[in-house]
């Protein structure tokens, strides 16, 4: 998707099958998430620079979003546990992030922000983002699909207004690198419900934002 001068909209690329398995492990071991989403939204949360090949850790600090930005639970101030630094030293990790920069063409000492989730589905059409359609208040908004276990639901949307019906809708399958770009678009996903109803139902992703 383009507008009219060439601005990217909305970017796609799919990563190796191999990187995505070195990163998978790691989203079994997210802890429980105390806020208004903990029921069906595990996740940690760091801000990191990848600097001559190594991603740093920059200083834990709360992730805040302004409630006109997030109506579900803006204007708190959330803690988060940080990636785990066996997570970070994996060259699948590394992988990521590095493409996330070439997409963007951020430059190399920027923060990067990124949210770790495993999104369950506990009822009937358990929504994954909350907040519903919206923007997050980046330049750049990326999904990156990891693993999925036992779901239906939960394609990315993207809308060109707020309040337009979408005007894209995806899978968000394994390995499936989306950028947004999140001045110019809004974006939500669809409900996810579980194929089976006595088993775990799960969707697994990182989102990077610049």
């Amino acid at each position: 998707m383009t507008t009219n001068n060439n601005q990217n909209l909305l970017q796609l690329r799919f990563i190796g099958q191999s990187h995505v398995d070195e990163v998978k492990p790691s989203f079994n071991a997210l802890p429980d998430n105390p806020y208004a989403d903990g029921a069906f939204r595990k996740r940690r949360y760091s801000v990191i620079k990848l600097i001559d090949g190594a991603i740093k850790l920059q200083p834990t600090k709360a992730f805040v979003q302004d409630d006109s930005i997030n109506t579900f639970q803006g204007n708190v101030e959330r803690v988060y546990e940080n990636l785990e630094q066996s997570l970070l030293e994996t060259e699948g990790f590394k992988h990521l992030i590095s493409q996330f920069q070439e997409m963007t063409g951020i430059d190399k000492e920027s923060d990067i922000e990124v949210h770790q989730f495993r999104m369950l589905a506990i009822e009937s059409d358990t929504p994954p983002a909350p907040e519903g359609i919206h923007q997050d208040g980046f330049d750049h908004v990326c999904v990156c699909g990891v693993s999925h276990e036992n779901i239906q639901g939960g394609e990315l949307l993207v809308y060109e207004t707020k309040d337009a019906d979408p005007c894209f809708k995806m899978e968000i399958k394994d390995g499936l690198f989306a950028l947004v770009n999140d001045r110019q678009v809004w974006h939500n996903a669809t409900p996810m419900n579980k194929i089976k109803a006595d088993e775990i139902g799960y969707l697994d992703c990182f989102v990077f934002t610049a």
